[in-house]
């Protein structure tokens, strides 16, 4: 396999093939995509993925058929004609500059002529992210801009031969981050140390970037949503890792998990939380099958413990691809908005959960990302889990 996955032909031609049929059912003839994880899916390039999030300066038009046409920041057009040839065009921003309507009205233009050019006769393009130059811009040009999620959201939910053999590429990468990370955990290592170890790991086996800074220990570990500081780690306290990778090729890898600092014995407390998560992450886990529906999910999902629920997750299941994903699968307790969205074999899912009392002084973290096939799940990065507090 290529050290640059998202050049495969296989993969692109792929991936392309399931959101043009999505758009069709959906009567779409045209998407134009910003969002990074989008026009990775539909073009197969990156570039500066990170910039690319919070800017403009690169977008796709997709047609129903035939290629697409990449829009490309132009000291980066040459990455992207590697793969695309003369599918690639210049991106006129109009970001960071004194008249940005004026930029976005050749912006437009240049949507505009392309569509012409693809044979494109409409005026409704399904559109993911725009900022509001762009937006008025396309608007004074004619077009009616309607939301692409529903063809982009179809499209990806199921995954293709080849994102799969590329997600189990994956999660070897992130075995071997965690075995790092477990391998450093020590008294008096920072927190920042710790995802220090994690991002070498990652950078070195290929991956990309990581999307948070997940590594909290002591009572940095209550509440969730902590980023990893400067405080070194004590003896007998627990450290998770949210490894909230993206990795090789793009694809974001979601696993969790919790340790114990050696050199004192883990409070009963803390040990008694830790089993107790992860009973309930297997119990959870072996609902997962093909045909279930995610309100039969939610529906027989194991009871989370009152003192968790005030700082429960925001999901028990959610999925997972070139960024998180649909569908989702809430508590009980919460609103279900895709109640009858069946589970199909292909779907790749994160089951996970946060247990932590609310004023509490630990808390854990756990889950796993898993495949959806015949026979149930597949485990995709199957690290262990340990037992906590086992030993001093």
């Amino acid at each position: 396999m290529s050290d640059v996955p998202s050049a495969d032909p296989a993969l692109r031609s792929e991936r392309l093939s399931r959101l043009q049929t999505a758009m069709r059912e959906r009567e779409l003839e045209a998407c134009l995509l910003f969002n990074e994880p989008n026009i990775r899916y539909a073009t197969g390039v990156s570039a500066m993925p990170v910039y690319a999030m919070s800017t403009f300066v690169r977008c796709a038009l997709v047609p129903a058929d035939g290629p697409p046409v990449l829009f490309e920041h132009a000291n980066s057009a040459h990455l992207a004609r590697r793969s695309l040839g003369g599918a690639v065009r210049p991106m006129v921003a109009w970001e960071f500059f004194d008249d940005p309507a004026s930029a976005a009205a050749t912006f437009a233009a240049a949507i505009e002529e392309a569509m012409r050019d693809l044979g494109i006769g409409g005026r409704i393009l399904g559109v993911d992210r725009l900022g509001t130059p762009g937006f008025l811009a396309l608007q004074r040009a004619g077009f009616t801009i309607v939301d692409s999620a529903p063809a982009t959201q179809a499209a990806r939910e199921v995954k293709t031969p080849g994102e799969i053999a590329l997600m189990r590429r994956n999660g070897a990468l992130v075995l071997d981050m965690l075995t790092a990370f477990e391998g450093a955990i020590a008294p008096g290592v920072r927190e920042r140390d710790l995802l220090g170890v994690l991002a070498d790991t990652m950078l070195r086996g290929g991956g990309e970037y990581l999307a948070t800074n997940t590594v909290c220990a002591g009572p940095n570990t209550n509440p969730w949503r902590s980023e990893a500081t400067a405080r070194p780690l004590q003896p007998g306290e627990l450290v998770f890792v949210d490894t909230d990778t993206v990795g090789i090729g793009g694809y974001f890898f979601c696993v969790s998990r919790t340790f114990a600092v050696p050199g004192a014995t883990v409070a009963p407390e803390r040990r008694d939380t830790y089993l107790a998560a992860r009973e309930w992450l297997e119990g959870m886990k072996a609902l997962v099958r093909p045909g279930v529906t995610c309100a039969e999910l939610a529906a027989a999902a194991p009871a989370l413990p009152d003192r968790w629920l005030d700082q429960r997750y925001e999901c028990m299941i959610h999925g997972i691809g070139l960024e998180e994903e649909s569908p989702s699968v809430c508590y009980p307790m919460d609103p279900q908005s895709n109640g009858d969205r069946v589970i199909e074999e292909g779907m790749a899912l994160v089951v996970e959960l946060y247990a932590g009392a609310k004023g509490g002084d630990h808390g854990v973290k756990l889950g796993d990302e898993v495949l959806v096939t015949a026979q149930g799940i597949e485990v995709l990065a199957p690290y262990p889990f340990g037992d906590v507090g086992a030993t001093g």
